[in-house]
């Protein structure tokens, strides 16, 4: 399977990088649309999840959500692709920052930042754009299930000041990094199998949601920076809300607070949301 889904990865590749980047958003959309049509395992959880999110919504709304969501999950993964090799200043103008008075308030801060995803529109570019221009930065990710293709991701993630590292044992890194005077970026709207998961409302269903961003801002008095990437007319945005520190809050609040963002975020731009989690998994028989 996983040498398979390699195989899949490298045509894939090979078609980005020889499609025009004028054309790229219309190819993507094809496939998208094709893969739309034959998929029968992840269309069903991504139904179900804009069933629960979105109940008052008509059904031809949440398919056509869904499509959206396919072609722009597509067209981010080639641009990925498209972009290994990007310089600087391409990059600069391929983004649009709103909300800089929200990063300029975290980095005036002294503090340790860490900047909170979600996985939203094109969540690799926000890291590349901070790194480039503002700050170092190293970014929280997993093994993927097929090495050779988490290969490529680490080296598109290692670049422009930008040093991924693993999950497992991060704790020494993070210190590390915070001692360095680098910033942290994580992802952190996964369902979360851990034992100290805290339950939070999201969607209107009790969820376990990764404590790991509250424990960190605690234990090391960080500023929170939550920050979105979305495209618009062409060109992404990379919007930065309003930060908070650790104050009079419990880890219970501050994660709710994290979920309650990003589920805000969602609602403005529905179809930005990588709807293939089984994100609402605690939930007994919900998915079958």
């Amino acid at each position: 399977m996983n040498s398979a889904l390699y195989i899949l990865f490298l045509f894939f590749s090979f078609i980005v990088k020889i499609t025009p980047q004028k054309s790229l958003k219309n190819s993507s959309d094809v496939l998208a649309t094709f893969v739309w049509h034959i998929d029968i395992f992840r269309k069903k959880v991504v139904l179900k999840n804009l069933e629960i999110a979105f109940p008052n919504i008509s059904q031809d709304k949440r398919i056509e959500i869904a499509k959206s969501t396919y072609k722009n999950y597509f067209y981010y993964f080639a641009d990925i692709i498209k972009s290994m090799h990007i310089k600087a200043d391409e990059l600069e103008q391929k983004v649009i920052i709103k909300g800089k008075e929200n990063l300029e308030l975290a980095l005036n801060s002294n503090k340790p930042i860490i900047f909170m995803t979600a996985h939203f529109g094109n969540w690799e570019i926000a890291p590349k754009i901070i790194g480039a221009k503002y700050k170092p930065m190293v970014v929280l990710m997993r093994e993927f299930d097929n090495p050779k293709i988490g290969e490529f991701f680490k080296k598109s993630r290692a670049s422009f000041n930008i040093t991924p590292i693993d999950k497992q044992g991060s704790v020494k890194e993070i210190i590390k990094a915070f001692k360095e005077n680098k910033a942290l970026g994580i992802l952190i709207d996964q369902h979360s199998n851990a034992p100290k998961a805290i339950d939070v409302e999201f969607f209107n269903k009790k969820v376990k949601f990764n404590r790991a961003v509250s424990t960190l801002a605690d234990k090391f008095g960080a500023i929170v920076v939550p920050m979105f990437s979305y495209l618009k007319n062409d060109k992404y945005i990379l919007e930065f809300l309003k930060p908070k520190s650790f104050e009079d809050e419990t880890i219970e609040s501050f994660t709710q607070w994290q979920a309650t963002t990003i589920e805000n975020m969602i609602k403005k731009h529905p179809s930005e949301y990588y709807w293939f989690h089984k994100r609402f998994k605690n939930i007994k028989g919900i998915y079958d």
